[in-house]
């Protein structure tokens, strides 16, 4: 079993303490670092620091809104023995909008990358130690980008995730322009 670095990127979450018990509890000794975006650069800047602080063989990344238990870890964990890359892939959202949405920023994704993973549920495993430049939400498109580039093995597995309707026109159009800023290479 690998040396756990748990990185929990929090954005004022009430519960974040219960969350860090939970893993302890659940999941066994653990490197746990809880990153927060308290200057506003974005949450690919936190989670890039605390990555600075994390000293593991194997780094999991865990959003800190509970949208996703702790004991998913253990499949990331499991998975990691075989692959460089372990990325949850939550169900799609109920309400018809989100869902069209969804398949089709995962299309996006696909042919702008060529990545067939579902790059933005919270939950992913590596068993090494990952980069990237960008600092707000489009980190993982980049970071699962550029390992592919590298050949790094990845896969895709369910999870049990609570599905919510999460982010605004807004941070999709942000992530739009990120996704292209990230493939022109700028």
């Amino acid at each position: 079993m690998c040396k756990k670095s748990i990185i929990i990127p929090s954005h004022k979450e009430p519960q974040i303490l219960d969350l860090m018990e939970e893993i302890e509890q659940e999941i066994g000794p653990s490197q746990i670092v809880v990153c927060n975006d308290r200057y506003g650069k974005g949450k690919g800047w936190a989670i890039r620091q605390a990555l600075e602080q994390a000293t593991g063989d194997c780094y999991i990344f865990i959003d800190g809104d509970r949208d996703i238990v702790p004991q998913e870890i253990f499949k990331i964990l499991l998975y990691l023995k075989e692959f460089d890359i372990v990325v949850g892939k939550k169900e799609l959202p109920h309400r018809w909008d989100r869902r069209i949405l969804t398949y089709l920023s995962r299309i996006w994704i696909w042919v702008l990358f060529g990545l067939s993973v579902d790059t933005q549920t919270g939950i992913k495993g590596f068993n090494y130690k990952p980069s990237w430049k960008t600092d707000l939400w489009a980190y993982d498109i980049e970071n699962l980008y550029k390992a592919k580039q590298m050949g790094k093995t990845m896969v895709e597995i369910p999870i049990h995730a609570t599905v919510s309707d999460g982010k605004s026109i807004w941070d999709i159009l942000s992530t739009l322009k990120d996704t292209i800023k990230i493939r022109l290479g700028i």
